[in-house]
């Protein structure tokens, strides 16, 4: 009996105190994680093939210029020497998506860092459904919003 509001108590306290560094601890050890500043150097540098890891309503809201949104069919046809990069909120679905390329035999496939809001709080551009520079960031869960430093918080 005393385990459930011990249960309880941690679960909120992830909750109040759930920060970037906290998530980090979700990200599978074998991924590569780069910030927003060299994934935009990887970008400008080399072809790549760049997939967002969220939902298509979160992908409508914003995402990054020439980003694909993921589904198993983009992979198609593409070499495993690939180079690959993956985001999406803050990192986790995408740290898990890398890991299973990884698995794949994917040989080059690199995770921002903290997503898409660590992407737009380094001051990067994001574009909408339209192609169209925008504000706004679709954050997934209220508690993304708080992280969002500039931009817009769309839930």
């Amino acid at each position: 009996m005393l385990l459930w509001p011990l249960g309880l108590l941690l679960l909120l306290t992830t909750i109040l105190y759930f920060t970037p560094q906290t998530a980090r601890l979700f990200y599978p050890k074998e991924v590569l994680n780069i910030s927003p500043v060299e994934a935009k150097n990887l970008i400008q540098s080399q072809k790549l093939l760049i997939l967002d890891v969220r939902e298509q309503s979160e992908y409508e809201v914003s995402h990054l210029s020439g980003a694909k949104r993921f589904t198993p069919e983009v992979l198609k046809n593409i070499e495993l020497d690939t180079d690959i990069l993956v985001y999406c909120t803050v990192g986790v679905r995408s740290a898990n998506l890398a890991k299973e390329l990884q698995a794949q035999g994917f040989l080059n496939v690199h995770n921002i860092d903290l997503g898409i809001v660590n992407w737009k709080n380094e001051g990067f551009e994001v574009v909408d459904d339209k192609e169209q520079t925008t504000e706004k960031v679709h954050v997934y869960k209220g508690i993304f919003g708080l992280w969002l430093k500039k931009g817009e918080a769309v839930k």
